[in-house]
């Protein structure tokens, strides 16, 4: 197993707390998915400078948190559209790589299904998408094999969606 430095543990880091806290703070999401983007789409723009893309992808991310702290809904409906975007393009991607549809396509219809599920399903769709965000990050950083990768994805997204569904239903019945 690489040693992980802390470029490499933040993701995973944040993926964990996504997966435990993502409802709760939605403004952790938000943010969240402001840094994966960066993290993910910088390196085509900026190559070989892995710590710039980290820093610039922390701050983008700050700055996606305090918007999402202030602008709630407007926020949180942006961060479902690039989180279900992101989310299905990136299993397209890792399942799907010689396909011939535009890159976009799987992302527009991620989005509108992130967006869409956060309107109207707004505390479940924040379970759900903060969980597969979370779950995405850790196991997307560890770099694991194609099978044990859609496995722990799929454990970890459930561990997620349990955890904060109890956590919604205690504070339910306060």
């Amino acid at each position: 197993m690489p040693q992980l430095d802390f470029i490499s543990l933040f993701p995973i880091l944040l993926g964990g707390m996504l997966l435990f806290w993502g409802r709760k703070v939605f403004w952790l999401f938000v943010g969240a998915v402001a840094f994966v983007v960066v993290m993910t789409t910088a390196p085509r723009l900026i190559h070989h400078q892995e710590s710039l893309i980290f820093y610039i992808a922390v701050a983008v991310g700050v700055i996606a948190a305090v918007a999402g702290f202030f602008l709630q809904k407007v926020a949180v409906r942006i961060a479902g559209f690039v989180a279900g975007g992101y989310l299905l393009f990136s299993v397209w991607e890792k399942f799907a790589p010689l396909s011939t549809l535009p890159w976009w396509l799987p992302f527009l219809v991620g989005g509108i299904l992130g967006a869409v599920l956060l309107s109207f399903l707004f505390e479940w769709a924040l379970i759900v998408l903060s969980s597969l965000t979370g779950a995405y990050l850790i196991v997307h950083n560890l770099n694991l094999d194609s099978n044990v990768f859609v496995g722990a994805f799929v454990v970890l997204a459930l561990i997620g969606i349990v955890v904060q569904s109890r956590a919604k239903r205690k504070k339910g019945q306060e």
